[in-house]
């Protein structure tokens, strides 16, 4: 027997998984963005009907996306499984769209969420020497120097941010380049990356199924490396994602036409047995 509620109910789901496909075509030239995927299954058993009742799963896509070089001063990359390290001020966020910028307090921020990076402090030989903290860019009034005495900030391809400051001898006025470790920026790794939550567009937060945040820099295990003056690109396949649409508007409009024409023969047989 024809099921009006399966018809209706595969209409919404073709609908979502549209929304989907959509949404991730919107952000494929979004840095750090990662596709979602959504899947419907039949949930054996739940209903005596003709039918099978579905049920909705949806999982991110953590596949490496492509680095692009961007020269811009803090912009990061990460090529391996770690997310850069971010706080709203009250919880932690996580994040592989990596183009930072200084805000205007000073403080290292993604430019995207206006959230504050996470780094570790680092002693005058590189060595980490503190917990996570905000990292300062700021510029001192007096003198037009970053932190009072730096010319300019530069990142390696370790995530260790340096000061930069020009040294002239008092004798022979020759001048020289000095660089000093200030900080070293986290990165972080799950258990089970598709089960974060998703918090803004390239933005996650922690959940009972990722498993718990496990924080470190870049190098150590599978958090992989970071590339200076780069952005990761967005993993979203365009050609696969066009295909998805198309099979969904397909089984959409099969589907709200055969729930139509079956509402059109209900209301026929309501009318006969008036």
């Amino acid at each position: 027997m024809f099921d009006t509620n399966l018809q209706a109910s595969n209409v919404m789901n073709n609908q979502q998984m549209m929304n989907v496909h959509f949404n991730n075509l919107q952000n494929q030239f979004t840095p750090g963005y990662k596709a979602e995927a959504i899947n419907f299954n039949d949930l054996m058993g739940s209903t005596g009907s003709s039918g099978k009742a579905k049920t909705k799963q949806s999982n991110t896509i953590f596949t490496q996306g492509a680095i692009s070089q961007t020269g811009r001063q803090f912009d990061l990359a990460v090529n391996g499984n770690g997310f850069f390290t971010l706080s709203d001020g009250v919880n932690a966020h996580y994040s592989r769209d990596g183009r930072f910028v200084a805000s205007g307090d000073g403080k290292l921020i993604q430019e995207s969420t206006g959230m504050a990076a996470k780094a570790f402090k680092l002693d005058a030989n590189g060595n980490i020497c503190g917990t996570l903290t905000d990292v300062d860019v700021s510029i001192d009034p007096s003198n037009q120097k970053y932190l009072g005495e730096y010319d300019s900030f530069s990142f390696d391809n370790t995530g260790k941010l340096y000061g930069e400051k020009t040294i002239t001898d008092p004798i022979t006025g020759q001048q020289t380049k000095e660089t000093v470790p200030l900080y070293q920026m986290a990165l972080t790794s799950f258990a089970n990356a598709s089960g974060l939550q998703r918090s803004g567009t390239t933005t996650f937060t922690e959940s009972e199924s990722s498993g718990q945040a496990v924080t470190g820099v870049a190098g150590q295990g599978a958090l992989g490396s970071i590339v200076a003056n780069s952005v990761e690109l967005a993993n979203v396949d365009y050609a696969q994602q066009a295909a998805s649409i198309g099979m969904a508007k397909m089984n959409y409009n099969a589907s709200f036409a055969a729930f139509k024409a079956m509402d059109k023969l209900t209301e026929q047989a309501m009318q006969l047995i008036k």
